[in-house]
């Protein structure tokens, strides 16, 4: 798992690395609804997915898998505090109360085969 840095600003773009290519995620804070969104580009600042509203522990590329060009792994908000609530604030990544992570293919296919396995038995 890979935890992504977020940054005191309305408006940024992190470029990181995800399954071995480099993709440039672009968050922008939307005062007026006081919600975040992240657009994907390549590296070559190509857009793959645009205004993905970045909510609580949901897997937030998984509505997209159709989409070409996104990495194999999914990214979420993840609740650290549970008194947090439901809604992502401006500053909620900076102060602990949720983190941004990346879950490359690799792993998420062994959470879910996991998964699978416990419901079984």
């Amino acid at each position: 798992m890979l935890k992504i840095g977020m940054y005191d600003a309305n408006d940024f773009i992190e470029s990181v690395n995800l399954e071995g290519e480099r993709y440039d995620l672009h968050f922008a804070w939307n005062q007026n609804n006081k919600t975040w969104t992240m657009d994907i580009r390549t590296s070559q600042k190509e857009d793959i997915v645009r205004g993905i509203a970045m909510v609580p522990n949901f897997p937030l590329l998984n509505q997209h898998r159709r989409t070409t060009g996104l990495p194999a792994g999914e990214i979420m908000a993840v609740v650290n505090n549970p008194t947090a609530g439901q809604t992502i604030g401006r500053y909620d990544f900076l102060n602990g109360k949720f983190s941004l992570v990346y879950i490359p293919g690799g792993e998420l296919s062994a959470i879910l085969e996991a998964s699978i396995q416990d419901n079984i038995s």
